[in-house]
């Protein structure tokens, strides 16, 4: 994780490296009060918890055994600035426009100053608490005031986050502490959602919405807004399943974070349709600090499908996703999309700009195609290999052709060698 510079008074912006008198920022994380003792100027001796020093500590370099005993730690009457040993934390903040965590270490000046009309971290953290807020809800702007010959850092709201930045943040400090593409670091409950129908999947590649064009175009995993998406179709006594394991991970995460809102009932998010069916949706974002992700993708054997395979609308398939809570607008539970599975495969068929014609040619007249159109209820599979044709009888004997009159020569009339071919132009788009 990168540090978050500082440098006389002002932030170094991360990537156009300009000084900046204020950031606007999300606190994902507000660090672990800690201390440190330097002697002549060289670190020597630290705690990440205030209560013993840290194991890397050398031994000859250990100024107590316990940080409450040692006399680096306590204020002499005659040392105007303070204790040897100084107060410090870590905090982790995101810039809303990126992906990436950032470091930002702060003095004990920043942490415990007394102003009344300007607020220290922990003045702002209890502040926002008692207005109900947490402040990892809340973009805040962290700002520089000089005192004397030293700089303080001071904290105030700025707006509360939307829902997508909410879980994005969320997301991305996941992403840090662990790698959430793999099933056993995964910190929600997942569950595989089977059989339901796939409606308008954008998952061979990451797409963004475009509102020029008012439709979800293919776009590089980096940019903004950027995911793979996936829409499906169930049966109303799955949709009841699934909203009921997402209502028992909303409420333990209740009962885990007391950030979260309590004896508050989790809002169904399916969209019923006027069949009686019910239509949710799964996503996940393209990339997280940096990395881009994927979503794999398997036949009904679970053999991988090759990447850019392109899943269809109407598609029978299986959704291994997780749970993740969110606190946002009152809060909520999103399904994060894991991977695909497909047990039925509709082939892709093109929209036709025509209206049916009643009399006209068919396929099915004069169709020299030496294929015949099967229709299987079996999974689908990657691999076709050509099935012998059951209606085929080798063993039939081939009718007698009747024999035919030879004509004469000055009767064979030449025909043209070029045939007209009809060519059906097709365009549109499954979605």
């Amino acid at each position: 994780m990168k540090r978050l510079q500082t440098q006389e008074g002002c932030f170094v912006h991360p990537t156009t490296y300009e000084p900046l008198r204020f950031i606007e920022v999300v606190i994902v994380d507000s660090g672990k009060l800690s201390r440190n003792y330097y002697k002549d100027d060289k670190l020597v001796c630290w705690s990440f918890d205030c209560d013993f020093p840290d194991n890397r500590v050398l031994e000859s370099n250990v100024q107590s055994s316990r940080c409450m005993d040692c006399s680096k730690s306590i204020k002499a009457g005659q040392n105007k600035g303070g204790a040897a040993c100084k107060y410090f934390t870590n905090i982790k903040v995101a810039f809303p426009e990126t992906d990436f965590l950032y470091e930002l270490r702060l003095g004990g000046l920043s942490l415990f100053s007394k102003e009344d009309n300007k607020m220290n971290l922990y003045k702002y953290i209890e502040h926002l608490e008692r207005n109900r807020e947490h402040v990892g809800n809340v973009l805040t702007q962290i700002y520089f005031v000089q005192q004397r010959s030293f700089y303080k850092m001071y904290f105030k709201p700025v707006r509360p986050l939307a829902e997508d930045e909410l879980i994005n943040i969320q997301q991305l400090n996941q992403v840090a502490e662990t790698n959430p593409f793999k099933e056993q670091d995964m910190a929600n409950p997942t569950h595989v959602i089977k059989d339901v129908v796939a409606q308008y999947p954008r998952i061979d590649k990451p797409y963004k919405w475009d509102d020029a064009q008012g439709r979800s175009v293919p776009c590089d995993a980096m940019e903004d807004g950027a995911s793979y998406d996936l829409s499906f179709k169930m049966e109303e006594k799955q949709a009841k399943e699934i909203h009921g394991l997402m209502e028992k991970a909303w409420k333990e995460k209740c009962a885990a974070d007391s950030s979260f809102p309590k004896n508050q009932k989790l809002k169904v998010k399916f969209k019923k349709q006027d069949d009686g069916t019910f239509i949710g949706k799964a996503s996940l974002k393209a990339a997280y600090s940096g990395n881009s992700t994927s979503i794999e993708q398997f036949d009904s054997k679970n053999k991988v499908l090759d990447p850019g395979f392109q899943l269809t609308t109407g598609s029978i398939v299986s959704i291994a996703v997780e749970f993740f809570p969110y606190k946002m607008s009152g809060g909520g539970v999103s399904l994060r999309l894991r991977g695909v599975q497909v047990k039925k495969y509709i082939p892709y068929k093109p929209a036709s700009p025509f209206e049916v014609e009643e009399d006209g040619f068919t396929v099915d007249e004069g169709s020299s195609s030496p294929f015949t159109a099967v229709d299987s209820d079996d999974g689908f599979e990657s691999s076709t290999t050509s099935e012998p044709d059951p209606f085929d009888n080798e063993d039939e004997e081939e009718p007698v052709k009747e024999p035919v009159k030879r004509k004469k020569k000055k009767d064979i009339v030449e025909e043209d060698d070029d045939d007209i071919e009809d060519i059906i132009s097709s365009w549109g788009s499954d979605d």
